[in-house]
């Protein structure tokens, strides 16, 4: 349609109509292609997914088998040494605290022993390496935890009060508050 302006600068009445449709057909079609893109997007079939939410007690994760395996020992360990642990909760402020790193076989007999983490305590050191010598063999390790070269690695923590006596770390009870 080739209509031209009028004297005072306007379209002709039929041209401002025409305008009008295609902008009101132009425009609704814009509304509706919008309303399908959005509420093609809400598919009832799938449904946000809610977030997994395990029940494990308060404040704990569930134990590994290397965890099991540790806790055995260390229950070994303060059954051979029962004089020399701690009874109780160790107190607040620990006189040492030494990590050793061992690797045991599959019969459980103790093959290797690393100091991990220590204080420089060396009496506590000696202590903890000799309880642990003491306690073997320690429970023999599943299969499943047991690597190519017939071993397990762990790493346990000794705990020790003013008195040199001791508790390890996976079976410890928990520290008495310093107040």
């Amino acid at each position: 349609m080739n209509a031209q302006l009028s004297r005072y600068g306007h379209w002709p009445r039929a041209a401002r109509i025409a305008r009008a449709g295609r902008a009101a057909v132009f425009g609704g079609s814009f509304a509706f292609a919008c309303a399908l893109l959005v509420t093609g997007c809400a598919n009832p079939d799938f449904e946000p997914k809610k977030p997994l939410i395990l029940n494990f007690p308060s404040g704990q994760a569930p134990l590994t088998g290397l965890d099991q395996y540790k806790i055995a020992a260390a229950k070994r360990i303060a059954e051979v040494n029962a004089r020399e642990i701690t009874p109780g909760h160790p107190q607040p402020m620990l006189r040492s605290v030494v990590s050793l790193e061992y690797w045991v076989d599959r019969s459980g007999n103790v093959t290797g022993v690393a100091l991990y983490r220590s204080n420089d305590d060396h009496e506590a050191e000696r202590i903890a390496i000799a309880s642990l010598r003491r306690a073997s063999p320690l429970p023999a390790p599943s299969r499943a935890l047991v690597d190519s070269s017939g071993r397990v690695r762990a790493v346990e923590t000794w705990l020790f009060n003013n008195d040199g006596r001791f508790q390890l770390r996976s079976v410890a009870a928990p520290q008495i508050d310093g107040q």
